[in-house]
């Protein structure tokens, strides 16, 4: 699974941008239940379709999001990490 990083720039008190690049985000897929690092515990993820969001969930202690069985088909999986957004296509 490809995922791919959208962030705004972020400046430092001084107005300089900061240059730390983002951590690399992972996460397994099977069947309907994502898998994430447990440091990612308690962000928000959201399952996306056609620009509507379909569903929203925090990621558990132990990283896992289990989506509905109901959802089938093609989405976006989005990541939000402080001010960062991670997207990623899924088939479910």
């Amino acid at each position: 699974m490809d995922i791919y990083l959208h962030f705004d720039r972020t400046f430092t008190e001084l107005g300089g941008v900061v240059r730390t690049p983002p951590a690399p985000i992972s996460v397994t897929q099977s069947d309907h239940v994502f898998t994430f690092a447990e440091y990612l515990a308690g962000e928000t993820i959201e399952v996306v379709s056609d620009d509507t969001i379909v569903y929203t969930s925090i990621i558990g202690e132990d990283g896992t999001v289990v989506v509905p069985d109901d959802l089938t088909g093609d989405f976006t999986l989005v990541l939000y990490v402080g001010d960062k957004m991670y997207s990623a296509e899924v088939e479910l």
